[in-house]
């Protein structure tokens, strides 16, 4: 019984050490904002394929993104970061099967996603710290790790390089409201592992992230649209 303490009070004191770390999340309804803010509105879309119905242990969707230094095209150690989180309840379907708009108050800053998955595995996009799982996938800049915490700073490695050709990157200034697209991750059937990321910036998508922002009646601002493909195009010539 003291051992089964001893775990379950680690085990808290983890969760609260990552809650604390925690990166900047939805915007609240009541937030306030204009081109005076010292702050930056980010608005991204996700959604998974369907065939995550066949796999019941993951029930929310979370994206991780990671400060970087543009320059030396390194993560910031201890940098910011930011976090999506779509969540589906155990007996309905869950709401990353359907296109979400997450709209979030930032700091302003460049930043790289590091990681997208479900509680019982994680897809790592930049280096990992452990070496069992340091091989890549079909998708360039692409590591596959195994965790039972969605926190994929756990594994990263703080320092991992980052590539415009390789990796998805966008940077927003202060007093921006910046759209940077809709991400869809195409997941395997009976496995949570993805197996790639589809970008799109349609009419459709540009209309939804418009939609989103009309719950947020304090948000004043024009919202620009960020094409990261253009980014990596401009980076590979």
């Amino acid at each position: 019984m003291v051992r089964i303490l001893a775990s379950l009070a680690g085990m808290l004191a983890v969760a609260a050490l990552l809650a604390a770390c925690a990166g900047a999340s939805d915007a609240p309804r009541s937030l306030s904002f204009d081109a005076g803010s010292d702050k930056a509105i980010v608005i991204i879309g996700t959604s998974v394929n369907r065939a995550q119905e066949e796999v019941r242990s993951g029930r929310s969707l979370e994206t991780y993104w990671q400060q970087y230094d543009a320059e030396g095209r390194l993560l910031v150690p201890g940098g910011r970061s930011i976090v999506t989180s779509v969540d589906g309840g155990i007996f309905s379907e869950p709401g990353y099967l359907k296109p979400t708009v997450s709209v979030l108050e930032v700091d302003p800053g460049a930043y790289a996603l590091i990681g997208a998955g479900f509680p019982n595995f994680m897809t790592l996009f930049v280096r990992s710290n452990d070496p069992l799982s340091r091989y890549k996938s079909d998708n360039p800049g692409q590591i596959q790790s195994w965790t039972y915490t969605v926190d994929p700073r756990r594994h990263i490695n703080p320092e991992a390089p980052v590539d415009p050709k390789e990796n998805i990157l966008f940077s927003v200034a202060p007093g921006q409201i910046v759209y940077i697209g809709h991400f869809r991750f195409w997941k395997l059937p009976f496995s949570d592992k993805f197996a790639s990321i589809g970008y799109s910036q349609d009419v459709a998508d540009v209309a939804a992230a418009r939609e989103a922002l009309k719950d947020f009646p304090g948000i004043a601002g024009d919202m620009t649209v960020q094409d990261l493909r253009l980014s990596a195009e401009t980076a590979a010539r």
